[in-house]
């Protein structure tokens, strides 16, 4: 559908940390750094405010002014209701663990737990997208034609000269091939998944993978489709105390919650269906890592830890920034949110679903509590298995295959234990409740918890960095210009070019790159707008 990943995401609006980004600049990216992307990412959102009570509510003093987003296309908002306890319960009881939102997450230094904001118009309380941000004021352009129901198939290339050159983009449509010639460049944005697949059917990606695939090497570059990365998670639903509202209703599809719902929606635009489900967040360091005692046991862990699981040249470079961040207590590498349903994070529960429905669901209601980890050394590929534009590629995310990323978020589960028996979110638990299904009444020793995240742990389907903007020699596919090396003319912009998992949801990285796209791509043009 038209928009992307933005039309289908769970709407959580989440900022990227300012260490983080400038690791992009220390990797070797000249000009990216915080102090340029920043305000960027002001200039693509405008962040409304809930009343005043819904602001006391859900903790929102958080908010600076001089960070906030005011002008942008894409909005952000809030819930405006005051009757759900959960949400104010989980800050505090944060703040009352040590870890009160720190400061604005935008700032790109805040630590703590806080209310995120959601991708939802707060007047018509309906999703706020790419294309309802930047496509509908667009589309009467004389210069914009949009094709749908198309399949870009390859890249056309003049390698007459000393440089290949794109000059043409290969597209299939209603059984027809067309030819599609640029005046000045191409610029692809086929995501993650995407757009490696498409570099490797035209010809850019590693020699000995698409040489026997009948593929003509345009450039031999064997970092396309690499240094994939994602944040895996884990999850516990604690059954809640009497009489506490969540969505089990809603996620068991039971037909008089669905049709209250939006009768609800319909008729106020408030209710479950006015604002997304996870809204209650945080982004914390590791406690076990916190203070004298704590560096010492991350030394140890360290030390137990120190393979390089992932092999390629980006990993010396990787591991030294996760090792950093890992001891910083200012740093978030941990994102702990809550969603108020049942989950099934366990194959052999209720089916291949996350959240049970129908009458496999489990009867009750239930706070599923979430850990995930959002600096993970593990890096997967995605690449081609044919020549076929039909097939799709082959993605192997490995999760987990280094023993350090099993080893924190672990201890995050651990930790998820504490904040479910920490006031006040306490006293809206279920004293001894029942759990989701496969989940430890007590995970108090490591090795257990570690046991339960291998059988419950999932993707939160926040992919990047397949086509890493990083130096060649580094395990790099474009340059800081956004360029793809070895080829004339053809830039990528989307998430596989960000070179490091992004503390939380890419979605806002995304747009923030979008937008400094585009104006490296006027100013090499000599664009005015």
């Amino acid at each position: 559908m038209l928009g992307g990943s933005s039309a289908i995401n769970g709407q959580a609006f989440v900022a990227n940390s300012k260490a983080a980004v400038n690791a992009w600049g220390e990797f070797g990216n000249s000009g990216w750094d915080w102090d340029t992307l920043a305000p960027y990412y002001k200039k693509f959102y405008t962040l409304t405010r809930p009343s005043p009570a819904a602001c006391d509510h859900l903790r929102l003093s958080y908010i600076d002014d001089e960070v906030r987003g005011t002008h942008g296309p894409v909005q952000a908002s809030f819930p405006e209701g005051v009757e759900d306890p959960l949400p104010t319960a989980w800050v505090d009881t944060l703040a009352s663990l040590g870890y009160s939102a720190s400061s604005d997450p935008f700032s790109g230094e805040m630590v703590g737990g806080y209310i995120n904001a959601m991708s939802i118009d707060p007047v018509t309380k309906t999703r706020s997208d790419a294309v309802t941000a930047y496509l509908e004021p667009a589309k009467t352009r004389k210069n914009l034609h949009v094709v749908t129901g198309a399949t870009v198939e390859k890249l056309v290339f003049d390698v007459t000269g000393t440089t290949p050159k794109v000059i043409g983009v290969e597209v299939r449509k209603d059984g027809n091939i067309t030819t599609v010639k640029p005046v000045k460049e191409v610029i692809l944005a086929a995501g993650v998944f995407g757009t490696p697949k498409l570099l490797e059917l035209s010809g850019i990606g590693s020699r000995e993978r698409l040489e026997p695939l009948g593929i003509t090497v345009v450039v031999d570059n064997p970092n396309v489709g690499e240094n994939l990365q994602d944040h895996p998670n884990t999850s516990i639903s604690f059954e809640v105390a009497d009489g506490v509202k969540t969505m089990d209703a809603l996620s068991r599809q039971e037909p008089e919650a669905l049709g209250a719902a939006m009768q609800e929606y319909d008729t106020k635009r408030t209710g479950p269906f006015a604002s997304g489900g996870n809204f209650a967040g945080s982004l914390l360091p590791l406690p076990d890592f916190e203070g004298p005692e704590g560096q010492e046991k991350l030394k140890e862990v360290l030390s137990a830890t120190g393979v390089d699981a992932t092999p390629g040249p980006f990993s010396s470079y990787h591991s030294s920034f996760v090792h950093r961040v890992l001891g910083d207590p200012t740093e978030g590498i941990g994102n702990l949110f809550t969603y108020a349903s049942c989950s099934n994070v366990i194959p052999e529960g209720a089916g291949a679903d996350i959240i049970h429905h129908g009458a496999q669901g489990t009867p009750g209601n239930f706070l599923t509590i979430c850990a995930a980890l959002l600096y993970p050394l593990s890096r997967g590929t995605v690449h081609i298995t044919s020549a076929d534009p039909a097939v799709k590629p082959t993605i192997d995310p490995r999760y987990l295959e280094h023993p350090l990323d099993l080893e924190v978020i672990a201890r995050f589960l651990q930790y998820i234990e504490k904040i479910a028996h920490t006031e006040p979110l306490s006293k809206y638990m279920k004293p001894d409740g029942r759990r989701n299904h496969g989940a430890p009444m007590e995970l108090g020793d490591l090795d257990t918890a570690k046991e339960y995240v291998k059988k419950s742990g999932l993707s939160c389907w926040h992919p990047t960095s397949s086509c890493a903007m990083l130096p060649r020699d580094r395990g790099g596919v474009v340059s800081p210009e956004l360029f793809v090396y070895g080829v004339e003319g053809l830039r990528i912009v989307d998430s596989s070019v960000i070179p490091l998992a992004t503390r939380g949801n890419c979605q806002t990285t995304v747009y923030a790159v979008a937008e400094r796209a585009a104006d490296l791509i006027k100013d090499a043009h000599g664009i005015c707008v």
